[in-house]
C-alpha cells in the first residue's frame, strides 16, 4: 500500500478518553466553558471555542488557533497551524500558514505528512479519513475542449496509508461501518477499511441504520444490506432510515411506515413524519402534530404546530411559534418561549432565546447558573 510520510513508524494506538462535559459559552463577545451543572470552569478569555473531544477543544487567541485541555492549558501553542479540526482517534488534521497538510497527535506533533497536492484532509472516523485533491478535468462539448477545475477523493487510514486511490468524484465519511462514494451520476459504498463493498449503481444511497440503507432507483426508493443486496425492492416515492425497526415511507402522497419485511405496518395517512424514537414518533394530521406507538394509534393527540423527536425523555414541540420540550405524557413541562432548539443529550440542550444561544438543562433551568468563584 502507497504510505504518506510519517515521523513516528509505529502503529498508533487509541487511548478511549472520558468526554469531557464541558460547554462553549459565549459572554460579552469573549467564550468560556461551564460544565453540566452550570458552573462556569473556564472563564471566558478566548475569542472562540469549540465542544471538547478526547478531552481537547479547539480555541481561538488572538483569532489563532490552539488547543487547550480541560484545565485549559495550552497544549497546542497559536502560531503553529492556521487551521486545526477536532481531535478524533487521537489525530487532528491541521494546516500550516504555507498551506501543507498533516494529521498531528496530541502532543502537536506531525506523525502523517500529507503531500502539497492535498486539498483536504478531514477528520478520522472509524479508522479510516478522507483526502481531496484538486484537478483539472477536460471534457469535449459542442466540439471543443474545455478544461474545468474538480476533485478526487481517496481514503488513508491511521498509520498513514493509503486505502484507496484518489478515483472517487465524491465520498463521505464513515458512519456505521460504511461510506457512500460518487463515481459519474451513479453511488456505492465503501467499507472502513477503503475497500468498494456495494459498485456505484445507484442514484442515491443513505446511511445504514438497523442494517438497512435506502437506495434510490429510477426515481424509487428502497432498501439493501450492507453487502449490496436488494432486501426491500424500490417501490416507495420516498423512504426514510429505519429506526427501532420502523421506517417511514411515501405512498401516493401520504406518509405511512413498513418493519423490516418491507410490509406495511401503519398505513399512509399523515401529511408529514418524523422517526421514531423512544417508541414514538410525531406526526402531522390536519395540518397538526401528535404522536403515535408502533401499532400506529395515537398516544398523544395532534395539538402542536411542530415536533421533533424524544430524546432522553423529552420532545421539542412548537406552540404558537415558539419551541418548548414535552415528556412522554405530552406536558408540556418547559415553557414554549424559545426561538429555535436542539435536543437533550447528557441531560443539556442548546436553545435560542430572543436570538441569544443559551442552554437548558432537563428541568428547564437556563444554564450557566453561576460562576466558579475558586
Amino acid at each position: 500500500m502507497k504510505k504518506f510520510s510519517t515521523l513516528l513508524v509505529v502503529c498508533f494506538t487509541f487511548t478511549a478518553f472520558a468526554q469531557t462535559k464541558y460547554y462553549p459559552v459565549e459572554r460579552k463577545n469573549k467564550w468560556g466553558y461551564m460544565n453540566s451543572e452550570g458552573t462556569m470552569i473556564l472563564p471566558p478569555n478566548f475569542d472562540y471555542a469549540d465542544e471538547f473531544y478526547e478531552g481537547l477543544a479547539i480555541v481561538a487567541v488572538k483569532n489563532l488557533p490552539c488547543v487547550i485541555n480541560d484545565k485549559g492549558l495550552r497544549i497546542i501553542d497559536t502560531g503553529l497551524y492556521q487551521n486545526i479540526s477536532h481531535f478524533s482517534q487521537g489525530l487532528a488534521s491541521a494546516m500550516d500558514f504555507k498551506g501543507r497538510r498533516f494529521y498531528i497527535n496530541t502532543k502537536g506533533e506531525k506523525v502523517i505528512i500529507l503531500p502539497d497536492d492535498i486539498y483536504e484532509a478531514r477528520t478520522f472516523s472509524e479508522g479510516i479519513a478522507v483526502l481531496s485533491k484538486k484537478l483539472d478535468e477536460h471534457i469535449t462539448k459542442f466540439g471543443r475542449d474545455i478544461s474545468t477545475l474538480g476533485y478526487r477523493f481517496a481514503y488513508i487510514n491511521l498509520k498513514g496509508e493509503m486505502v484507496s486511490d484518489f478515483v472517487f468524484e465524491d465520498a463521505d465519511d464513515i458512519v456505521n461501518g460504511y461510506a457512500r462514494f460518487r463515481q459519474g451520476t451513479k453511488f456505492g459504498l465503501v467499507n472502513a477499511k477503503g475497500q468498494v463493498v456495494v459498485k456505484p449503481t445507484f442514484d442515491n444511497i443513505g446511511n445504514f441504520n438497523n442494517g438497512f440503507a435506502v437506495v434510490a432507483v429510477n426515481g424509487k426508493y428502497g432498501y439493501i444490506n450492507s453487502e449490496g443486496a436488494t432486501v426491500i425492492k424500490p417501490q416507495f416515492e420516498y423512504a426514510y432510515d429505519f429506526t427501532e425497526g420502523i421506517a417511514g415511507v411515501w405512498v401516493s402522497g401520504k406518509y405511512g411506515f413498513i418493519n423490516t419485511a418491507g410490509e406495511v405496518k401503519i398505513q399512509p395517512t399523515f401529511e408529514q413524519i418524523k422517526p421514531f424514537s423512544e417508541g414514538k414518533a410525531a406526526v402531522m394530521k390536519d395540518g397538526k402534530w401528535g404522536f403515535i406507538n408502533k401499532n400506529g394509534e395515537w398516544v398523544l393527540r395532534n395539538v402542536f404546530d411542530n415536533a421533533t423527536v424524544f430524546s432522553e425523555g423529552r420532545c421539542a414541540v412548537m406552540v404558537k411559534r415558539n419551541w418548548g420540550f414535552i415528556d412522554a405524557t405530552g406536558s408540556l413541562i418547559i415553557p414554549a418561549e424559545y426561538d429555535a432548539v436542539g435536543s437533550f443529550h447528557d441531560g443539556i440542550a442548546d436553545v435560542v432565546y430572543r436570538d441569544i444561544n443559551l442552554y437548558i438543562n432537563i428541568r428547564g433551568q437556563l444554564l450557566p447558573i453561576t460562576d466558579n468563584k475558586k
